[in-house]
């Protein structure tokens, strides 16, 4: 079967944030052993939100934005980057990029929750609300497995700080589809412009905590740099551009897909290039809130 360019559009912008975002946890955990998270997250989408806009100005496509626009990225980076991206950075000081990467795994379910609160779609049925407590079982084997570990306090605390990261993100992802960025300005300046944004306030937080003070140079080496210039180039400007180039053009349910993958490879990606061990408990939470995410997308779609 012959595909459509739109679809061969959408299975590209769906494979590029795969692995943009897959790779993302990997990326904090080097990255982290430099600089303190807001920092981390601040300076890279900062940079990411730099070189956007600059390559769309070079291209003669720079739309001055209105005070609206910058108003309208100014609330969205708060829940899109600041907390999306830095409270997943403050998470990972205290647990691993798997076990990250299967609390994000969520994401999905809370979506769903989300959108019928606050989006004005339809309440979940009996059936999905059985997936939600599944997903809520697996993430609370994960914390108890992480409790076995003897940190219970600063491991519960970081699966905490990347569940509120998750929240965020859903936020601002309803956010951005009940109010769209931009009627006037691109899909990339407008994504240039969350980041750049974003990451100043990241940053300003960031120096607010005193990260500047605790960061650790003696630890640069070059496995950091290649982290921290992949999340700039691909966890920031290819993956931000590309969701938000999907959240224009496919149902949230489709956009948000990239989940079902995310916690794979960054359970592959901590034990393969961060050295992270993988355990019985682990792979079952990952399969407890994966799986339900299926379930209840699945019933939703055949209801």
């Amino acid at each position: 079967m012959r595909l459509s360019p739109l679809s061969l559009k959408i299975l590209l912008n769906l494979f590029l944030v795969y692995i943009s975002w897959g790779s993302t946890y990997i990326g904090f955990e080097f990255t982290l052993e430099v600089l303190g998270p807001f920092l981390a997250c601040g300076s890279r989408m900062f940079l990411a939100g730099m070189l956007l806009c600059a390559a769309i100005a070079c291209t003669g496509r720079w739309q001055r934005p209105s005070r609206a626009d910058w108003r309208h990225a100014c609330w969205l980076a708060v829940f899109m980057v600041l907390m999306a991206s830095g409270f997943l950075g403050k998470g990972q000081e205290y647990i691993s990029s798997g076990v990250a990467a299967v609390v994000t795994g969520s994401t999905p379910i809370s979506m769903l929750v989300g959108a019928w609160l606050f989006g004005g779609e339809q309440r979940p049925s009996a059936m999905q609300w059985l997936g939600l407590a599944g997903g809520l079982c697996g993430l609370a084997l994960l914390g108890f497995s992480q409790a076995g570990s003897g940190a219970e306090q600063s491991s519960l605390g970081g699966i905490f700080w990347v569940f509120g990261a998750t929240l965020g993100w859903v936020t601002g992802s309803l956010l951005t589809r009940r109010f769209p960025l931009s009627t006037r300005l691109s899909a990339l300046q407008s994504c240039g412009l969350l980041l750049l944004i974003g990451g100043l306030e990241s940053l300003l937080l960031g120096f607010a905590c005193g990260e500047a003070a605790m960061t650790r140079w003696e630890n640069l080496r070059p496995e950091v740099v290649l982290a921290f210039a992949w999340m700039t180039i691909g966890g920031s400007i290819i993956a931000y551009s590309s969701y938000f180039w999907l959240l224009a053009h496919v149902s949230i349910a489709t956009a948000v897909s990239y989940e079902y993958v995310v916690p794979v490879i960054g359970i592959f990606l901590g034990w393969w290039l961060g050295g992270e061990t993988i355990s019985g408990r682990m792979i079952l939470a990952c399969c407890l809130t994966v799986g339900s995410v299926f379930f209840v997308l699945w019933h939703k779609h055949n209801k």
